[in-house]
């Protein structure tokens, strides 16, 4: 049998890159134009392409191009290739943002073009999340083609293997080397291709210009004419598409090497790089998931009508965002402040959306006594939730005595734990409050608490004890100790076990202009740290008018006590606040830091007292075991250090980057590289003549939750806390309307702690959709009791194990993550 090399054209074209979306759009329309005529003109020739966001913009810009697309695919001339919304990142977005990339991108080349792709196709992005495996194979994927990371920097048994994913599952994937060709030059590489290839084997080579679109050339396809005489018999060059590739895979009988392991690390730096982007995208991915399951609840509950265009619209955004140059934060500067406007454009339409449910969830309340005033908080999860939760609120009037109105909140007539800590006006008037209050909230209900106030003096000072060298939060179970002089957490003790071997500092590391980080995998040089600031220094920082120390408490009560450190570093500052609940072992911490750095990296160091540990950290529907050895690793809500006895865990609400070295893990917060300063040979990376625009100088804001104890106990706490600190039940101060019907859960979850990810309206109408994780190495067995369906089941979910449900009265079933139906019953 001749060699076959299956070439598979094609054109990269980044929607957004060293360009803005209208550029790339033009991109788009002239490449698509180009292959178009040549689909036309040269028999046999296929071209390929992905990305519904291209298609989409070609159908609203050139409607007669897009008919003729449509007819080259009726006719087998034009492949979809991929079928998703956009290449994203591979690494930052979580499980089921991955799920509904993929769920868009089918649905819109269904509808367009009659087609559901087989083969996956990231060419582009900086790695793949091993959690991708299982998502694929849901999603009626059997096999994936990518380009990075090369074997240097992620060695595979053969660039032809099966990829396994956590839960078991495995698809067939490829590495190629290499998406595209020179302008003229596909026949060089179409021979270096032949080369590699051995005696009577197969092998895919992509061709076509790109970055910036491109395509075929008529040189190109004249060039791979004249090859296929040279060759003869001895080399069969296809035009062909992926799919066809992998089926001959199939056919040949070959067998590949298994991989059970992520694809990764390349570019590290793009875990960090434009930390605002991926703030907001977080911001915007907790805030979608949490508003479309409040509009599904309030839909069902109330016949509130299920906003689909508004959430479509939003999704739009958040998938746009995902595109693997602008995540990664490796766009210019004009691009970054688009894409921010994408990401507030979808916050606020969600915001309008879930006011609209909680409105509606409100109903049949009771009228507050005279002298209460009512606080509704909506439990988003079909569990209860106890914690320490804040309102905002007005009182009744401006109080311009010299007092103080304390509040005290009650449940059911009951008194529960309530202090009251600052607010955010700054008017100094006894009017505005903060209202903190300790409680356990009902499944997936609003629940009702009334707030009452007596009068005071004065507001009771913030308290808390401390020694000589040390400021000092405890509870029944934990001690935390904050130092005087340097200002760090120094002894985190947790049921009599100290957590810490050495204080958590905020380092600053050597870094460089690029920020992708292409030519490393570790950020090792760290050149200083951020210590207490003098008085005066906190005094001018903070704008008061008297010198400050730079440890102090702030806030203390019933509920909770909060200390706050002022650091600095060069013309860097920071505002550490640690807060330690009365009723819980997990430590707060938020850092606000305005940094002024340039070409250095910041990180917050959690140095664990843990011997023998393992690193774990949340991916896309999965749980990934870190190197230790300094290298850059990428996670998502929490991450996590164990042995046999102990387990300290780290959740986080928009931090990605992190490191391990012995047991110590440091988080990586800020890099202030050059916009899309990308590496070339030796050459400059940046003029040396004039001021260069480098990212994220001014001030960003980060939150972290510690949890330290009993390794089982932590283990099992640590995704719902990471879930619930990324998005929290919604509370607010409202007067609802009389009468009506109060809610309760339509569905809860009792047994193992499995995660919730999705609770929608299913996409054809037909019932809702529930998906379920378990998000454990073992087995796990709940029980879902829908009383809305009249419906209870108990599931048992395998290790890692993503289940999908299609609840309709009296009837669950179970769907793939397409929500096509696989079986009936449970």
């Amino acid at each position: 049998m001749a060699k076959q090399i299956f070439l598979v054209c094609n054109a990269h074209l980044d929607p957004v890159w060293q360009w803005t979306w209208e550029e790339g759009a033009a991109g788009a329309l002239s490449t698509f134009r180009v292959a178009a005529r040549f689909c036309e003109e040269f028999d046999g020739f296929v071209f390929n392409h992905n990305e519904a966001l291209l298609y989409a913009w070609v159908e609203q810009y050139e409607p007669a191009l897009f008919r003729h697309i449509q007819d080259l695919v009726r006719r087998g001339k034009w492949h979809i290739m991929g079928g998703w919304h956009v290449q994203p990142d591979c690494n930052m977005p979580c499980g089921e943002a991955f799920v509904r990339q993929i769920l868009r991108g089918r649905a819109y080349f269904r509808e367009k073009f009659g087609v559901e792709p087989t083969t996956a196709v990231n060419l582009d992005p900086f790695g793949h999340t091993r959690g991708l495996v299982q998502i694929l194979k849901r999603s009626g994927f059997d096999s994936y083609l990518f380009m990075r990371p090369n074997n240097d920097d992620c060695p595979l048994p053969d660039d032809l293997f099966t990829w396994v994913g956590y839960d078991g599952s495995s698809v067939t994937a490829c590495r190629i080397h290499g998406y595209n060709s020179g302008l003229g030059k596909a026949a060089e590489k179409i021979r270096r291709a032949v080369e590699a290839c051995s005696e009577d084997d197969l092998t895919i080579c992509l061709w076509g210009v790109g970055d910036h679109g491109g395509g075929p050339s008529h040189r190109d396809l004249e060039d791979i004419e004249a090859l296929r005489k040279e060759y003869g018999g001895k080399v069969t060059l296809l035009h062909a598409t992926p799919e066809e590739y992998f089926q001959a895979v199939r056919r040949s009988g070959k067998t590949p090497p298994r991989h059970e392991g992520d694809l990764n690390p390349w570019a590290p730096g793009c875990y960090t790089s434009m930390i605002r982007v991926k703030q907001q995208y977080r911001a915007l991915e907790n805030a979608y998931f949490l508003t479309e399951q409040m509009a599904s609840a309030a839909h069902l509950q109330t016949g509130t009508p299920y906003p689909s265009a508004q959430l479509d619209a939003a999704m739009y955004d958040l998938l746009t965002v995902q595109f693997h140059d602008m995540l990664p934060g490796t766009i210019i500067e004009p691009a970054e402040a688009e894409t921010l406007r994408m990401l507030s454009h979808g916050s606020e339409i969600l915001s309008r959306i879930r006011a609209k449910a909680f409105f509606a969830l409100s109903g049949g309340q009771t009228s507050p006594s005279d002298d209460a005033i009512p606080i509704l908080v909506y439990n988003p999860y079909p569990y209860p939730v106890e914690g320490d939760f804040s309102c905002e609120m007005m009182l009744w009037d401006q109080n311009w005595a010299d007092e103080f109105s304390m509040p005290q909140v009650f449940s059911g007539g009951n008194a529960l734990p309530t202090q009251c800590e600052k607010e955010d006006s700054n008017l100094h008037l006894d009017w505005r409050k903060r209202v903190v209050f300790h409680a356990v909230l009902s499944p997936m209900e609003m629940n009702r608490f009334d707030c009452k106030y007596t009068r005071l003096a004065q507001k009771p000072p913030a308290v808390t004890r401390e020694d000589k060298d040390a400021l000092v939060l405890e509870n029944a179970r934990v001690t935390a100790r904050i130092g005087k002089r340097s200002g760090a957490l120094e002894s985190y003790i947790a049921d009599g076990k100290e957590m810490l071997s050495s204080p958590c500092l905020l380092h600053i590391v050597q870094d460089d202009s690029d920020p992708w980080g292409m030519r490393v995998s570790s950020f090792p040089e760290r050149i200083g740290v951020f210590r207490t600031l003098t008085a005066e220094e906190c005094m001018e920082y903070c704008g008061v008018n008297a010198p400050i120390e730079a440890v102090r408490c702030i806030e203390s009560g019933s509920v909770r006590t909060t200390a706050e450190t002022l650091l600095g570093y060069g013309r860097s500052r920071a505002v550490v606040r640690y807060t330690l609940s009365e009723t819980d072992t997990a430590l707060q911490i938020e850092l606000r830091v305005q940094w002024n750095e340039t070409q250095k990296m910041l990180k917050f160091s959690v140095p664990t007292a843990l011997d023998g540990a393992r690193c774990l950290g949340e991916v896309a529907y999965g749980e990934e075991m870190f190197p230790q050895n300094g290298r850059e690793n990428c996670a998502q809500k929490y991450i996590r250090l164990e042995n046999s006895d102990t387990a300290f865990a780290v959740c986080t609400d928009s931090v990605y980057g992190s490191s391990v070295e012995d047991a110590a893990l440091y988080l990586t917060l800020l890099r202030s590289a050059a916009y899309c300063a990308h590496p070339i040979m030796e050459r400059e990376r940046i003029p040396q003549d004039r001021f260069t625009p480098h990212m994220d100088r001014g001030e960003r804001t980060f939150r972290f939750v510690f949890r330290a104890g009993d390794a089982e106990v932590v283990r099992a706490r640590t995704p719902r806390d990471a879930q619930r600190m990324n998005m929290p039940p919604s509370a607010l101060s409202f007067y609802p309307p009389q009468g009506g019907t109060h809610h309760t859960a339509p569905f809860t979850i009792t047994g193992d702690e499995v995660e919730q990810t999705a609770f929608k309206k299913a996409q054809d109408g037909d019932g809702y959709i529930l998906r379920l994780f378990n998000p454990f190495d073992r087995t796990a067995h709940v029980r879902l009791s829908a009383d809305a369906w009249r419906v209870q089941a108990d599931l048992t979910l395998s290790p890692f194990e993503l289940r999908t449900l299609r609840l309709r009265d009296g009837r669950v079933s179970e769907t793939d993550l397409t929500e096509k139906e696989l079986c009936h019953g449970e």
